[in-house]
């Protein structure tokens, strides 16, 4: 799960499989705490994702760097 520019790579140890934006909080079996807490730290960051786009709405989070082409030095040895 990525939240922002943070990436959290939490699993439950019992229930490797278990991923709370697909399986949902009815994906946790037999009411296992760490599968209960990585759904609501999925929905904690839900819910920041929704309030910082709407404190700012032109925020994009999502811009990437320009692509830079290959370097022309390199090109003149072919």
């Amino acid at each position: 799960m990525k939240i922002r520019a943070r990436k959290f790579d939490g699993r439950c140890s019992r229930h490797k499989r278990y991923n709370p934006a697909v399986d949902g909080l009815g994906g946790v079996r037999g009411g296992c705490p760490r599968c209960n807490l990585l759904f609501e730290i999925w929905q904690a960051s839900l819910n920041l994702n929704r309030l910082i786009r709407q404190f700012d709405p032109n925020h994009d989070d999502l811009q990437r760097p320009p692509e830079i082409g290959p370097d022309p030095r390199q090109m003149s040895l072919i």
